[in-house]
């Protein structure tokens, strides 16, 4: 399976969380677990997505010794679209804002919030697939 196929995958099973168990009321979802978990389910699709691509680009991820941090990650990424595409690169920001930060650690529950970072990765993943054909 293709490693974009696979992002895809983890995307809806993200709509398929926030659709089952965060119970949407409203403009609101009610429980911050399976909110958290759908926006960290999405975001690392999303990086899955890019890490093929990157990886079919040439692209290696700077191996540090000792733990790899967060910020390292994003700032690899960040510096790879930037070179790529400053499109995705503001899309990747966003949906890194909306899924990873907000979503994933602050476990905002409004709707828009995941809505729009699910938007944003799935706007990336399209753009991979079609790079990649």
């Amino acid at each position: 399976m293709e490693k974009y196929t696979e992002a895809y995958r983890y995307l809806d099973n993200a709509k398929e969380i926030l659709r089952t168990k965060a119970k949407k009321d409203g403009k609101f979802y009610d429980d911050v677990k399976y909110v958290r978990m759908a926006c960290n389910t999405a975001y690392s699709g999303l990086l899955v997505a890019l890490n093929d691509y990157f990886t079919q680009k040439g692209i290696k991820y700077p191996r540090p010794k000792g733990k790899r941090t967060q910020s390292t990650n994003v700032d690899f990424y960040k510096k790879n679209l930037a070179k790529i595409n400053k499109t995705k690169l503001k899309e990747f920001n966003s949906a890194y804002n909306h899924l990873h930060l907000f979503g994933g650690y602050d476990g905002d529950l409004a709707v828009v919030v995941s809505k729009t970072g699910l938007e944003f990765a799935k706007s990336i993943i399209d753009w991979i697939d079609k790079q990649m054909k």
